[in-house]
């Protein structure tokens, strides 16, 4: 058996699994924007605690956000938790007597996909991934591809609109300033709508089910942008599949499907294949227990 970890800025979730079976899961909360380095470590460990009580386990894999040197186990920068230049790997040997292997969460997202979920049966194969901000990855030859610089999946941050809405990359119309949760939460601001924390996926569908015009339109923008960006991809790398994942593919996916194929097939030379994931919140966990049990 294996333990598979999803660390992200607002949860830490796990689980153990066995040939591809989830056996059993857990859930932390986190506060990153209020935790230092350690208290989020402590809360890692305490999640692979639980999981692995008297089980012998074989291999633990963490997705976490942010560049990750995945030879290495250092977490050099992440974007929603205070880890900088952070060993996790070495910490974590010094605890666990097993094999662990690190990758940035979208990497293990599509991994997962590609073991156990919508892409299992592709050998290329993208993955773009909608949530706060937009992620995305490339398998290629069924091997992760990084990069030289391993930046290589930055799918969110392509340019589509010159001179467009500004992106937290300090860049003006990238992708993720158009389609993200983030984009979208500034967009239905600018419509009257105010929100104390940032918009969750089950509102936006509770508004479009309501029929609600401003958010309609706005989630219609979102998709073109994803669909441009779809046909893009498929123009540069011909991948076999395209998947679509994260918490806003999840609960929107049909809604979002429907405007991103049309769109998609226009701007591509060839008709492109767009799944959805089909693994949900467990995506990156099964991710993760691939890179460890392959490693």
């Amino acid at each position: 058996m294996y333990i598979g970890l999803d660390v992200g800025g607002t949860k830490i979730l796990g689980a153990l699994i066995n040939n591809k079976t989830i056996v059993s899961s857990h859930k932390e909360k986190t506060n990153a924007a209020n935790s230092t380095a350690e208290q989020i470590f402590e809360q890692i460990k305490s999640v692979i605690t639980t999981l692995k009580k008297d089980n012998p386990i074989k291999g633990i894999g963490i997705g976490i956000p942010g560049s990750i040197n995945t030879q290495t186990g250092v977490i050099g920068f992440s974007p929603n938790l205070p880890f900088k230049d952070f060993p996790i790997k070495e910490k974590l040997a010094q605890h666990f007597n097993v094999p662990i292997a690190i990758e940035n969460d979208v990497n293990a997202g599509l991994l997962g996909e590609h073991w156990a979920g919508a892409a299992k049966e592709y050998s290329n194969v993208v993955g773009i991934f909608v949530g706060t901000g937009i992620g995305g990855a490339i398998i290629i030859n069924d091997q992760l591809y990084h990069g030289k610089h391993s930046i290589a999946g930055e799918i969110g941050h392509m340019k589509l609109k010159i001179n467009g809405p500004a992106c937290n990359c300090g860049e003006k119309g990238c992708l993720e300033a158009l389609a993200s949760k983030v984009s979208i939460q500034r967009a239905l601001e600018k419509q009257g709508f105010t929100f104390d924390s940032i918009i969750k996926s089950s509102f936006i569908k509770e508004q479009l089910e309501k029929g609600n015009k401003e958010v309609k339109e706005v989630m219609k923008k979102a998709a073109i942008s994803l669909g441009e960006a779809a046909g893009s991809i498929v123009n540069i790398l011909d991948p076999e599949a395209i998947i679509l994942g994260g918490g806003v593919m999840e609960s929107l996916g049909d809604f979002f499907l429907k405007k991103i194929k049309p769109v998609a097939n226009k701007r591509a030379l060839v008709k492109p294949n767009i799944k959805l994931a089909s693994l949900g919140d467990y995506s990156i966990v099964y991710g993760a227990v691939y890179l460890v049990k392959s490693e």
